[in-house]
């Protein structure tokens, strides 16, 4: 059996990026979202997938934006706000900082959702954080402490080959050394993950032949595939025109033929519990 998470993340970055997300969802293929608690439209995005029926996960953050629980010392720029993709990186690679600290974020990120009146199927980390040995333990203690089963699996689930060339390559290569870490812990809290992620390789150039290809090739098994849909939104940083091709990619009635003709069923996080 070929079952497939269609998953959009960044829920609540912007108003643009939401209605793309929502439109995914009515429209289209996509199954859930990742909400991030700690951004401009939390509470509009909450509603709006309560409202549609939208599954929701919570995308815990330590990259972007400002904390929920305030400067967070080692890990905040001066001005209170998270260091940024890269210096995160650099950061955890060597431990986290004020491991009670980030716990307490993480925590609160997790309690704002719940707030919200929503109940998270999953768990997936902004910029794949979960994947740094020194995280992976808290995330984990988390989604036991807020009985969430599920979480996403940061594998590239694309032939390493097509891989490209550059700082995303350098991404995907050190995300394919950390995930198979992740297993043994994962299965000893009786934690469901997909078996991998598609999408990851296609960042920013995600479009509906790359879709339509990972359909035809998804091999058996439960798997996610990671999309960002959207329209052009001043608010999300990373709402550029991107976003608009990728939305235009996830519509269309011709995808569920193309997706039954592969014996593939779309699914959301919940149904791997």
């Amino acid at each position: 059996m070929r079952r497939l998470i269609v998953n959009a993340d960044d829920f609540g970055a912007g108003s643009a990026t939401d209605r793309g997300i929502l439109q995914a969802f009515r429209r289209g293929i996509v199954t859930s979202a990742s909400l991030l608690a700690n951004a401009p439209h939390t509470s509009g995005a909450a509603i709006m997938a309560e409202d549609a029926g939208l599954p929701v996960g919570v995308h815990l953050n330590l990259a972007d934006g400002y904390p929920l629980t305030g400067p967070i010392p080692g890990l905040s720029t001066g001005n209170g706000r998270f260091p940024g993709k890269k210096q995160l990186r650099r950061i955890l690679i060597s431990g986290p900082p004020e491991p009670d600290a980030v716990r307490r974020e993480l925590a609160a990120q997790i309690e704002r959702i719940m707030e919200l009146g929503l109940t998270p199927d999953h768990i997936d980390t902004h910029q794949h954080f979960f994947l740094f040995p020194s995280m992976t333990g808290l995330v984990l203690d988390l989604a036991g402490e807020y009985d969430i089963r599920a979480l996403r699996m940061p594998l590239p689930a694309e032939d390493p080959a097509d891989d490209p060339e550059g700082a995303l390559g350098e991404e995907l290569a050190l995300y394919r050394r950390l995930a198979p870490a992740l297993r043994k812990p994962l299965e000893q809290r009786s934690i469901r993950t997909p078996r991998g992620l598609f999408g990851m390789p296609r960042l920013n150039r995600f479009d509906r032949p790359a879709l339509e290809q990972i359909i035809r090739q998804l091999p058996p098994g439960n798997w996610e595939l990671m999309v960002h849909p959207g329209h052009v939104d001043r608010e999300n940083p990373f709402g550029g025109p991107p976003r608009e091709v990728e939305l235009q990619a996830l519509l269309g009635p011709h995808l569920d033929d193309l997706i039954a003709q592969h014996g593939i069923r779309l699914i959301d996080f919940g149904a791997l519990q």
